[in-house]
């Protein structure tokens, strides 16, 4: 915990210490460049589709992937003003933004469905654990103050069970978190798909997973964009919605078509690469008031923030008003 708040501390300093001189877009000549910076998940795929088929040239914007290995390094490129938006989740947009809007959601990327969770809790393999009940005798492996650690205590109390008697074992390394479940060694974890539908088909016993929520919403990852960039160069923002939403469309209307391009770009466990079912993208779709006053006041509870900052500081609906096609 004192640890993970230190991270937290040293990301407030940097926002605030963050120079002028970096909060511009890269731009080529009179076509602005965006810089994204993506983890290699599923929920990026549209950014390869855009990519691939032209769209971000199509609508008038150069758009450069910026690959990153983890979300601490994606925050640091994103604080130096190095990227000028990123896929992330409800609490990283939270920590950035607790005293000034630093960022902000302009939509979603991705979300829990029916049938198509992000995130599923897991028993170890020949345990006794089969239900939520049970697993409030152990511990959970999470990474602690994460989305996981969020998602996973608002499963479980769906659930019925009581925050206070939640056990949780902190294993920030997700790989290592996947080990530890299948040897026995964690009786129960929180992972993400397509790891989890891997440990799944290795023996793992699934318990709940965030399909549960998806009518609060409060599983999803979202597009962000740094403020100055929307302030600057809000033309180049609502061309990159169009194209995004045009990749997503296509993934959607025929998504075996796109499988060879998410292996070579994300990170998928061998026995789940050709049968894991990719999940539908939601176009036109943004965060909610509802799930994002839900996620700032976890973010108060674990005293990660002091204060909720605002929908309207940390989301942004004006591109998406902007660009959704009128219903006929």
């Amino acid at each position: 915990m004192r640890h993970k708040k230190l991270l937290v501390l040293l990301l407030i300093v940097l926002i605030a210490a963050a120079p002028t001189a970096n909060n511009h877009p890269a731009q080529a000549q009179d076509t602005v460049t965006l810089r994204m910076g993506l983890l290699p998940i599923l929920d990026v795929l549209p950014f390869y589709v855009a990519q691939q088929a032209g769209y971000f040239e199509e609508e008038g914007v150069n758009v450069e992937l910026i690959p990153v290995s983890s979300a601490l390094e994606r925050d640091q490129l994103m604080v130096a003003g190095e990227l000028d938006g990123m896929l992330n989740d409800l609490i990283s947009t939270g920590i950035f933004n607790q005293d000034q809007p630093y960022i902000q959601i302009v939509a979603l990327a991705r979300r829990a469905y029916e049938g198509h969770p992000q995130f599923r809790i897991l028993a170890a393999p020949r345990s006794n654990i089969t239900t939520p009940q049970d697993v409030s005798n152990f511990e959970i492996g999470i990474s602690e103050n994460s989305v996981i650690h969020y998602i996973t205590q608002r499963i479980l109390e769906n659930a019925g069970i009581n925050a206070d008697d939640i056990e949780y074992r902190v294993e920030p390394n997700i790989p290592v978190r996947f080990q530890l479940l299948m040897e026995g060694s964690l009786k129960a974890v929180t992972l993400p798909d397509p790891l989890a539908q891997a440990a799944i088909e290795g023996g793992a016993i699934l318990i709940a997973d965030d399909s549960a929520l998806v009518d609060t919403q409060f599983s999803q990852s979202v597009l962000t964009f740094r403020k100055a960039v929307i302030d600057e160069e809000p033309e180049a923002v609502q061309a990159f919605l169009r194209a995004w939403m045009r990749a997503a469309d296509d993934i959607n209307a025929d998504p075996e078509a796109y499988r060879d391009l998410w292996l070579e770009n994300t990170s998928v466990p061998d026995s789940v690469r050709d049968s894991y079912e990719l999940p539908p993208f939601p176009t036109y779709e943004i965060t909610t008031e509802d799930a994002w006053n839900d996620t700032m006041q976890w973010l108060v509870d674990q005293e990660i923030i002091e204060e909720k900052p605002s929908y309207a500081s940390g989301v942004n609906t004006s591109f998406l008003e902007a660009i959704t096609p009128e219903a006929e």
